[in-house]
């Protein structure tokens, strides 16, 4: 693309750029990217996409919108959301590179991925199978799994921000940015979100957590299945009306081939009601299983010397990766349950030594047998027995499994979504040293209403007594 033709788009999407401003931007971009073509336009700017030339890497580059680039408390959001966005690394969300300013315009790069949106494929396609809404399901959950965990929710999850690879892969789009809307500023209110995509608790303007992103799959699930969307309406206002009051019509009657349990899990995302949804990403992941179908957990009875080998192994893995990384992955949240290592004689030493430690009381041992169940390969994972684990640790005044704990607990997966017990974590976490409790801590401080501090201040209270005994 020339830079005359560049400069042209500039104008057209920014009317108050000036010829003359228009031109070195289109110079200045020039200098570091090639840009090869437009990859469409959406509420925030216009995307291209670029080849860098600094590394020869293809990437897609969002041009923000004038109004939004000129809002100083838009841009400070801007940079604090995409630092967030930064900590996701996942293989099923977009990655945000960079930030940047040219002239009196701000442009952030972000990974490209060769396909289309989700929005371009319904348009053409109308709909989905059920065993590719359940495969789209899977990776749609998996990619918000790990951003719930580190904190960003995205808030505006549509099929505009679901990316379909050519090679199968999909990837979430636009985390960080989408949150970076919820500024108090006017533009921001006119951005944020997408009515048809709204939870009701975000239409009221009420706090919101990783639920409405439940709420926003749940719509997404029911169009691809249906070729429909579950609310529609004349007016913004009307269609969130319909999402105050009516419940969709039941999936089979569009598509009476719709598994049971994927409309069950369909419906359960489109609860009114927060509390009545799923509690995370990670539940519906465990649902999404066919009924009957074995779930991949960690067997107490290993019945022959395969599995036995197999199974050691994937935790030995995870084990010496934990040795070299040094450092615990995003926490999850499960039910509390018993954890025993199974007795034979191909346990590799090392790992009989750890686990015996950790069942005799040792709070170190016993937070990196955690970290075993929730950072080594799939096979090897065990939520309940991670939890379990860590919450011993956690109990035992190992602080780093505190801060771990209340990063469960405010995540929300496996269990009740439960900010008081995050907030009494982090605070018994802070209080042994560790600092990196100290931002949640104090976030969650701002969050929760008087009462729910003092019913946190009741169970610190019990925890520390029965410490005491």
């Amino acid at each position: 693309m020339q830079s005359s033709d560049i400069k042209t788009q500039i104008l057209s999407h920014s009317p108050a750029v000036t010829p003359g401003a228009a031109q070195g931007i289109a110079e200045a971009l020039a200098a570091r990217y090639e840009i090869l073509d437009t990859l469409g336009e959406g509420g925030m700017g216009m995307v291209y996409r670029v080849r860098d030339r600094e590394t020869n890497e293809i990437l897609a580059l969002k041009l923000l919108r004038p109004e939004i680039a000129r809002d100083p408390a838009m841009m400070e959001w801007f940079k604090n959301e995409i630092r967030l966005a930064h900590r996701i690394t996942h293989k099923n969300v977009c990655r945000i590179y960079d930030f940047n300013r040219v002239g009196d315009l701000a442009y952030i790069t972000m990974e490209y991925m060769d396909g289309e949106s989700l929005r371009a494929w319904l348009k053409r396609a109308g709909k989905m199978t059920p065993e590719r809404v359940i495969d789209l399901a899977r990776q749609i959950t998996a990619g918000l799994s790990e951003a719930h965990v580190q904190g960003v929710v995205h808030r505006d999850l549509k099929p505009e921000n679901v990316m379909l690879g050519r090679d199968g892969l999909v990837k979430l789009l636009d985390f960080g940015i989408a949150r970076a809307a919820g500024s108090d500023t006017a533009t921001a209110r006119t951005i944020i979100g997408t009515p048809e995509y709204m939870a009701p608790e975000q239409s009221q303007g009420k706090a919101v957590d990783q639920r409405v992103d439940l709420y926003a799959m749940g719509l997404i699930l029911y169009e691809c299945l249906t070729g429909r969307r579950a609310f529609s309406g004349a007016t913004p206002v009307e269609i969130a009306l319909k999402q105050l009051k009516e419940r969709p019509l039941p999936l089979r009657k569009f598509l009476p081939s719709t598994p049971p349990h994927l409309e069950a899990i369909v419906l359960r995302c489109l609860e009114k009601e927060p509390a009545r949804r799923f509690a995370s990403a990670a539940e519906i992941q465990r649902a999404l299983v066919q009924p009957g179908a074995p779930l991949q957990r960690a067997s107490h009875s290993w019945k022959t010397a395969a599995v036995v080998t197999v199974g050691l192994l994937a935790v030995m893995a995870a084990y010496q990766m934990v040795n070299r990384q040094g450092m615990p992955s995003a926490p999850v949240q499960t039910q509390e349950a018993s954890a025993n290592l199974p007795d034979h004689q191909q346990v590799p030493e090392e790992l009989v030594k750890l686990f015996e430690a950790a069942k005799q009381g040792d709070a170190a041992a016993q937070e990196r047998v955690g970290r075993l169940y929730l950072d080594g390969p799939e096979r090897a994972r065990d939520e309940r027995k991670a939890f379990f684990w860590t919450r011993r640790a956690a109990l035992s005044g190992d602080r780093n499994a505190q801060y771990t704990l209340g990063q469960m607990y405010e995540s929300g997966r496996g269990a009740a979504h439960n900010l008081v017990g995050a907030f009494v974590w982090y605070n018994i976490a802070l209080s042994s040293g560790n600092e990196s409790a100290r931002a949640p801590f104090d976030r969650l401080k701002h969050e929760l209403s008087s009462d729910e501090i003092s019913e946190a201040e009741q169970q610190l209270h019990k925890l520390r007594r029965g410490r005491e005994r």
